[in-house]
């Protein structure tokens, strides 16, 4: 829809400054030609203030994005797309997306989710791994770790129970296996656990946004919220910068032209309008004065 609208205001613009052109044209060759017609002077006047506002503004607009040899200082956006970039990449840190404004599009987010679910939540997921945690224990890798560990950690004592088969080491290596086993299938996450959880860490959003986090504390030794030292970590503007830093000078001016197009045709028509006024304006001037 709004590439229709672009597309029909380009058009306008055209058709206005090729329709004044035209009647411009006529009356230049009426007048040329000896013919005379009402308010000759004034009409000429304005057709020509029209189409020069029109044309100008057409030619200044096409030097913005194009490079023409007989144009002196044309293809702007071509030569300074490196400072474009880096306007665009601060404009959008400083007034589209910033850490405050992601910050409050997360807790309204956050604010919805019902803690009455979270064991039900942690659960499902714990179901989804249970069978792989099962499977990764039951792997012979992990039964020759466990057993070279038993044999550092018992000494002499685990090479007196092995040989004398008291106790052997695949035999306690399957009993630890088997017992982890059996914790796993066993591991529950209970409506308890969860509300201890949040008396001692706060709402899902208090650990995120609130300052003085004693996780945060005691692993980073700053004051800051985890949200906070996320975002800032977190380099808006060089991502943009670099974002578009990958295109061609050619693809950034496309983008800047495709959004400001109906607005650059809108130049074009109001240079043809004002054109026309001035020239119209300026012709009573100079009536009203005698000239």
């Amino acid at each position: 829809m709004n590439e229709k609208k672009h597309r029909l205001t380009d058009h306008v613009a055209r058709w206005l400054i090729f329709a004044v052109f035209v009647c411009l044209a006529a009356a230049l060759a009426a007048a040329l030609s000896g013919m005379v017609f009402p308010y000759q002077a004034l009409v000429i006047q304005v057709l020509l203030g029209g189409f020069i506002g029109g044309f100008t503004n057409t030619i200044a607009i096409s030097m913005l994005f194009e490079k023409k040899w007989f144009l002196p200082g044309s293809g702007v956006l071509l030569k300074k797309h490196k400072d474009i970039i880096r306007s665009l990449a601060r404009t959008v840190e400083t007034h589209l997306v910033n850490s405050e404004m992601l910050q409050a599009e997360m807790k309204k987010l956050i604010s919805p989710v019902n803690t009455d679910k979270a064991g039900e939540i942690i659960n499902s997921v714990i179901d989804e791994f249970r069978g792989d945690v099962r499977d990764y224990l039951q792997s012979q890798p992990v039964h020759d770790e466990i057993r070279e560990a038993l044999k550092v950690k018992l000494g002499f004592l685990g090479k007196f129970l092995n040989i004398t088969r008291i106790r052997e080491y695949d035999e306690m290596t399957d009993a630890i296996v088997g017992e982890l086993r059996e914790r796993i299938d066993r591991l529950r996450v209970s409506n308890e656990m969860v509300h201890r959880t949040l008396e001692r860490v706060g709402t899902l959003e208090d650990f995120l946004f609130r300052p003085n986090n004693e996780l945060v504390l005691r692993h980073y030794q700053t004051e800051k919220s985890i949200a906070q030292l996320f975002f800032d970590k977190l380099d808006i503007q060089s991502m943009v910068a670099d974002k578009l830093e990958t295109y061609a000078p050619s693809r950034v001016r496309d983008i800047i032209e495709e959004n400001i197009r109906s607005h650059l045709a809108w130049l074009e028509v109001f240079g043809v309008l004002l054109g026309m006024l001035f020239a119209g304006g300026f012709y009573f001037v100079l009536s009203a004065g005698g000239l």
